[in-house]
């Protein structure tokens, strides 16, 4: 029995996905101790966060960490790919134990088959993220309303 039926590639999706490899490890980037020194900064504070960097956001709901879409997607994938090996590898332990029980030519076959397979598997492909979201110029002025008020000046805050 040939390995080549269980193996999947993933090449004809390949322009759907990026295939460069995370880094293996995360730098810490900024952190702010409210969220309200975060809501201040704007996007300026989301533009401070480096490529690989990890922010920390702390507030009375708790810590937060922020990370670039693309480096979500990486660690995605990369979990993605951890699960599958994580199941492979149960999934061998399992053929060896039955290879032990019954150590005939048809249970080495598996056990050496089911090995075989988590080596053929192709790495999990890592998602570039999406396009940012943009609005078209006659958007706002279709979904406006006349009684929906844009005016943040006026909402009154919550005091802690």
């Amino acid at each position: 029995m040939s390995t080549n039926s269980f193996t999947l590639s993933t090449n004809e999706e390949a322009n759907a996905f990026a295939s460069k490899a995370f880094p293996s490890t995360l730098i810490a980037g900024p952190v702010w101790t409210s969220f309200e020194h975060f809501r201040k900064g704007g996007t300026a504070v989301l533009e401070s966060i480096p490529e690989h960097g990890v922010a920390t956001l702390r507030s009375k709901a708790g810590v937060f960490r922020i990370l670039r879409d693309a480096d979500f997607q990486s660690l995605v994938g990369v979990a993605s790919d951890v699960s599958r090996l994580q199941t492979g590898l149960r999934f061998v332990v399992k053929a060896a134990r039955v290879a032990l029980k019954h150590p005939d030519k048809e249970h080495v076959e598996l056990l050496i088959h089911s090995a075989s397979m988590i080596t053929e598997a192709p790495e999990l492909p890592q998602r570039a993220g999406h396009e940012s979201f943009q609005f078209t110029p006659d958007e706002p002025s279709e979904e406006s309303s006349e009684d929906f008020d844009l005016n943040t000046a006026d909402i009154p805050r919550p005091k802690w």
